[in-house]
């Protein structure tokens, strides 16, 4: 396919836009009069699934409209993707499964997801490791750790010592796994093994005794204080061995492993919970682990490449939520269900917030990619926002480092959506119009040429509106000015392999094809042509024509300057 240009429609809890009450309102107030081919419908909360006969007015909207629709996904915690958290994984997993059966429902061509919700651990250590003990937590299947410690492999049993490190007597998850049901059940276990050993002890050490000399020469009471001195040196021993049983980290492993509770709880929480999936990765060779942090070994990754540690962790979370089945989807997992129902998974550069540019979990479109490439699968892309790539401190014109042209000369193909917007950085939340011949409209259209350099020959551009102008009643121009018409400007030139340094004044809006543009431009030019020239002549200057002398004549020449290009 070609590039197809579209809109969004914006949050009704951002803009308060009548026009935003509804998906089908979303999907059809602007898009009826945009005249676009795609309109992305950005998502509040997955309640607005159950608005009344919603299936009937989406199918009348497309079916007027003629468009095709995606979808945003929800913001905020309930779409965190990446948390471990297990309260947080429960909730987006089933939220996100729920999405994309109404997505298939209403014949949506994607669900695009931001691909972190929150801030890098080392940012949040003051408040998830002191309290790690108290919530808890799971693997990238939503699973206790413990499953992923028995698998029998590498990555299993690298976790399983590193969770046993965790599990040390009087510590924090101790005490939630000693006061657990699972700890009485484990200790009558031993204390039964114990009393049989206690028994076999000392039924030996007295039958040794007895074929003694020593104790054939002996006194019955010599004899009886030899037996009780064997018997409390038994019951000595074994209390011994009850401590040390106990203490022990396989004893308390054991125990945190059968806890209907404790199980989910790791001494550091969410942040031991990345170590134990980084040490997993590792172990095991994953490709996401060392396509983005390289090398290093986990705790020393965790120390020194904080992003990188991050970024790899939080993309096999993402995995998991991908590969892991699920109920909602009659037992597919959404992997499968993209592929069966044709519809896209989206994962897109997140925005930022003032004071975390660039601290997000995962949100460098290089590593975005590499989740997309081990998937391996047509319907799992990226999403490029360029304007959130810069809310997250990314530089897009770094030639040696970070920009666009040192990105995978195969990242286009993984490549399905771009939303656009006056490329502005204030952490990727402006989404304001796209000034058509402006200096962002020339930057788009050289990051998306790199783009196409890289693979992206085809897939759908789209004005986000997002956040930007909302409410009041506001006209389709008012909110988009002239956006749809820069966008256009852009795949024109974009199919052409027109390079930037190459581009024509139609780009710019200078053409007999945009005739209100280029009326205003004839007439700035004929009103300027002699400027170069003014003071320099000998004869008297004429600075009005006719019109415009009798208005300055008349005293009216401030309301001919504002009205003359009309």
């Amino acid at each position: 396919m070609a590039y197809k240009v579209g809109i969004s429609s914006g949050w009704w809890h951002i803009g308060k836009d009548p026009n935003l009450l509804g998906l089908a309102q979303k999907a059809g107030a602007f898009g009826a009069t945009a005249g676009v081919q795609f309109n992305q419908v950005d998502l509040d909360t997955v309640i607005e699934f159950l608005e009344p006969q919603l299936k009937k007015q989406m199918e009348e909207a497309l079916r007027i409209l003629g468009i095709k629709v995606g979808l945003h996904g929800e913001l905020g915690e309930v779409a965190s993707l990446e948390s471990a958290e297990r309260r947080i994984y429960d909730q987006v997993h089933k939220r996100t499964a729920t999405s994309f059966k109404f997505a298939k429902e209403f014949k949506f061509a994607y669900i695009n997801v931001h691909g972190s919700q929150k801030i890098q651990l080392q940012q949040e250590e003051t408040r998830l490791k002191p309290y790690g003990y108290s919530y808890q937590v799971v693997d990238f299947y939503g699973r206790p750790f413990w499953q992923l410690a028995e698998e029998d492999n590498a990555g299993g049993r690298a976790v399983k010592e590193f969770v046993k490190t965790k599990m040390r007597y009087g510590g924090s998850v101790w005490g939630q796994i000693h006061a657990d049901n699972a700890y009485d059940t484990h200790e009558k276990a031993l204390l039964a093994e114990l009393e049989k050993k206690r028994q076999d002890m000392e039924k030996q050490e007295l039958e040794r005794r007895r074929n003694s000399e020593e104790y054939k020469r002996a006194s019955p009471q010599e004899k009886k204080f030899m037996e009780d001195q064997i018997k409390e040196a038994v019951r000595t021993f074994i209390e011994r061995e009850y401590e040390k049983k106990t203490r022990s980290s396989d004893f308390i492993y054991n125990v945190w492993k059968d806890s209907r509770f404790a199980q989910y709880l790791l001494d550091g929480g969410e942040i031991d919970a990345y170590m134990a999936v980084a040490i997993y990765m590792y172990h095991l060779k994953d490709p996401l682990w060392f396509n983005i942090a390289g090398p290093k070994e986990p705790e020393d990754a965790y120390i020194t490449k904080e992003e990188e540690f991050n970024s790899a962790v939080a993309a096999k979370y993402h995995e998991g939520h991908l590969l892991k089945t699920n109920g909602e989807l009659d037992g597919m997992s959404l992997k499968e269900f993209c592929e069966k129902n044709s519809i896209y998974y989206l994962i897109e550069t997140p925005h930022s917030q003032a004071g975390s540019e660039g601290l997000a979990r995962y949100y460098r479109p290089i590593y975005l990619y590499q989740l997309a490439k081990k998937i391996n699968s047509p319907f799992v892309k990226v999403t490029i926002d360029f304007e959130q790539c810069m809310g997250q401190n990314i530089n897009l014109d770094d030639e040696k480092k970070e920009g666009i042209i040192t990105w995978p000369n195969d990242i286009g193909k993984y490549i399905y959506l771009l939303h656009l917007g006056e490329p502005k950085p204030y952490w990727g939340t402006a989404h304001i119009p796209i000034a058509l011949g402006s200096i962002g409209h020339e930057a788009l259209y050289k990051w998306i040429y790199q783009l196409r350099k890289k693979g992206f020959r085809d897939g759908i551009i789209i004005f986000e509106r997002g956040s930007g102008r909302a409410g009041g009643g506001k006209t389709m121009f008012e909110v988009f000015e002239h956006s749809v018409q820069a966008i256009r400007n852009i795949v024109k030139f974009l199919e052409q392999d027109v390079e930037p340094r190459k581009l024509p004044a139609e780009f710019y809006g200078i053409t007999h094809e945009n005739p209100d543009v280029f009326a205003r431009q004839q007439v700035s030019v004929r009103e300027h042509a002699w400027d170069p020239l003014e003071g320099t002549l000998r004869v008297p200057e004429e600075k009005h024509t006719f019109l415009s002398g009798h208005a300055v004549a008349q005293q009216k020449g401030q309301e001919w300057e504002k009205r003359k290009y009309r």
